[in-house]
C-alpha cells in the first residue's frame, strides 16, 4: 500500500527500548529548493548496517515537524510501509519533531546493511523555542542551511534526547548532495565539488565526501568563494577582506596545532562556510567548518574560528555517552591560540568572566555540587562542558607547563585519532607526563572538588592558578 502525505498513517511498532538497531554508513539527498513556497523537497537514500544482536526490521527516523514523508522504498524500488506522527521527545517537552516509523520488506540481520530510499519534502523551521537559540533555520534566498540540528533531512533516531545521545557523536557515513537552486545561489559544504550543472534558469550543485564524515552541513547563499591550495572559504559578498582575514588564520592556527600536537592523519581540503551571526558554529576537516560571520568581520572574534579549528585534533571520543570533555579543550586552545597569533592577554580577565557563569548556571543547576564532569553526559549536563573544561586544561596547563601540557595531549591525539580514545586515556596520558596533574583531574573530573572549593571561598583565578605552588 503506497502512503500518502497525511500523518500518522501506518501503526508501526517501535524499536527495542532504549536501542537504535542501525547506523547511517552512506547518505544521499537529491534536493530542490523553492524560495517562493520557502519549502524544499526530494529524496533522501539511506545505507543502514544493523549493529544490533539480533535481526531489525524497523527503522526508526526523525524529521522537521513542518516536513512529511510521502513515500518510501527499498533498493529494489519495493514500496514500504511507514507511519508518522507529529510528537514532543520523551524527555524534552517543548522539542517537536514528525517521528518516522519504516518497516522494511524482511529483518536485517546482525551486521547485515539494507537501504531505504525515503521522498520528502515540506517548510523548514528553527528550534529556538527548545532553549537551542542557534538552530533559526528556515529556507530564505539571504541564507538557508540544511542540516540535522533542525532535522532538515530524516536522521536516525527516536523522540528521546537520552536514547540518541546514547549513539555517540562520532558515527561515520559517506554522503553524496545534489542541490538544485536558482541561479546566483550557491550551494557550499564539504567535501569534492563536482561541475555545477544549469538548466534554464536553475543550477544543480553536487557534492561528494572525500572521506567520511560525522555531519553534513549545506549551506546555500550568493557566495563568492576563495580558494587556495588545501583550504576553500565561501564568503558573503560584503564580507570579502573578512575572508582574507580568515585564510591567514586558518594557516597560522593550522601551523601552531601542528607544532604542537603533531600531523591530523588525515589529509583533505578544508572548507570553511560563512553563516550569520548566532547561527551556531561546527567544525570536521571532512564535513567543513560553518562560522559565524563575527569572525569574518572583527579580528578580535577570530577565536570562534580557533575554536572551531582545534577541534581537528580531536580524537574520536569513545566514551557513552560522552561527557564532552573535548569542549572545553577547544574552548582553552581558543584562548591560548589567540593568545600565541594574535597577542591577547586576558587570562584573568576569562577566569573570572567563567567564575560568574559557573556560578550562575550551578545556582540555577543544583546537581553542580553533586555530579563529577565525568558524569555530565550521563546527567544531560554538557552545558557545562566548555566552562568546567576549559578551566581545567588551564589549570593543566599552568602546572605542567606549555612543554609538558603538549607533550601529554599530543601522545594522546597521536595515539588514539585513528581507533578512538576515552577520558580515562586522556588522564592516562597527562598522568604518564606527571603525577601533578592527578590531582586536578580529580578535582575537576572525578570529582567536584572545585566546586566545593568555589563554596568555601576560593576564586576560580586561585583554584586554576594554585596547583603549581
Amino acid at each position: 500500500m503506497l502512503a500518502s502525505c497525511a500523518l500518522a498513517l501506518i501503526v508501526v511498532s517501535a524499536p527495542p527500548s532504549g536501542r537504535i538497531p542501525f547506523v547511517i554508513t552512506e547518505r544521499a539527498l537529491d534536493l530542490r529548493v523553492d524560495y517562493g513556497q520557502g519549502s524544499l523537497a526530494g529524496t533522501e537514500t539511506l545505507t543502514l548496517r544493523n549493529i544490533a544482536d539480533r535481526a531489525a526490521g524497523t527503522v526508526p527516523l526523525l524529521l522537521n515537524r513542518l516536513m512529511t514523508v510521502s513515500r518510501v522504498a527499498d533498493a529494489k524500488g519495493t514500496v514500504l510501509r511507514f507511519s508518522q506522527d507529529v510528537v514532543l521527545f520523551e524527555d524534552d517537552s517543548v522539542l517537536q519533531v514528525n517521528a518516522v516509523m519504516v518497516a522494511l520488506a524482511r529483518p536485517v540481520p546482525p551486521g547485515d546493511s539494507t537501504r531505504v530510499v525515503i521522498h520528502y519534502g515540506g517548510h523548514l523551521v528553527g528550534y529556538v523555542e527548545t532553549g537551542s537559540l542557534y538552530i533559526r533555520d528556515r529556507i530564505d534566498s539571504a541564507f538557508t542551511i540544511l542540516r540535522e540540528d533542525a532535522y532538515a533531512f530524516p536522521a536516525l533516531g527516536v523522540p528521546s534526547r537520552r536514547e540518541n545521545r546514547a549513539m555517540g557523536f562520532d558515527r561515520v557515513f559517506r554522503f553524496t548532495a545534489r542541490v538544485t537552486v536558482p541561479a546566483g545561489q550557491v550551494v557550499a559544504t564539504g567535501g569534492e565539488a563536482l561541475e555545477p550543472v544549469r538548466t534554464d534558469s536553475l543550477v544543480t550543485w553536487t557534492y561528494r565526501s572525500a572521506m567520511p564524515v560525522t555531519f553534513l552541513n549545506i549551506a546555500i547563499a550568493p557566495y563568492r568563494t576563495l580558494t587556495r591550495a588545501g583550504l576553500r572559504i565561501f564568503y558573503f559578498p560584503e564580507d570579502s577582506a573578512g575572508a582574507g582575514l580568515v585564510d591567514r588564520a586558518v594557516a597560522g592556527a593550522m601551523t601552531r596545532l601542528a607544532d604542537w600536537y603533531g600531523p591530523m592523519g588525515q589529509e583533505g581540503r578544508l572548507t570553511v562556510i560563512e553563516i550569520p551571526e548566532g547561527w551556531g558554529s561546527q567544525a570536521s576537516l571532512a564535513a567543513g567548518i560553518i562560522e559565524t560571520a563575527d569572525a569574518f568581520r572583527d579580528r578580535r572574534q577570530l577565536y570562534q574560528l580557533y575554536h572551531e579549528l582545534s577541534h581537528l585534533w580531536n580524537a574520536p571520543d569513545r566514551d557513552r555517552p560522552s561527557a564532552r570533555w573535548n569542549e572545553g579543550l577547544a574552548t582553552f586552545l581558543q584562548w591560548r591560540l589567540a593568545a600565541s597569533l594574535d597577542g591577547w592577554s586576558e587570562w584573568d580577565a576569562i577566569l573570572d568572566w567563567v567564575e560568574q557563569r559557573l556560578r550562575g548556571d550551578c545556582r540555577r543547576q543544583p546537581r553542580c555540587g553533586s555530579m563529577p564532569f565525568a558524569d555530565y553526559g550521563k546527567a544531560e549536563l554538557t552545558d557545562l562542558s566548555y566552562a568546567v573544561g576549559m578551566t581545567m586544561f588551564y589549570a593543566l596547563y599552568q602546572t605542567l607547563g606549555a612543554e609538558g601540557f603538549d607533550r601529554a595531549y599530543r601522545s594522546f591525539f597521536q595515539q588514539h585519532h585513528g581507533a578512538g580514545g576515552s577520558a580515562a586515556d586522556l588522564i592516562a596520558a597527562f598522568h604518564g607526563v606527571s603525577p601533578a596533574a592527578d590531582r586536578i583531574l580529580a578535582e575537576w573530573y572525578t570529582t567536584t572538588g572545585w566546586y566545593s572549593r568555589l563554596l568555601a571561598g576560593d576564586s576560580l583565578r586561585q583554584i586554576a592558578q594554585g596547583y603549581a605552588h
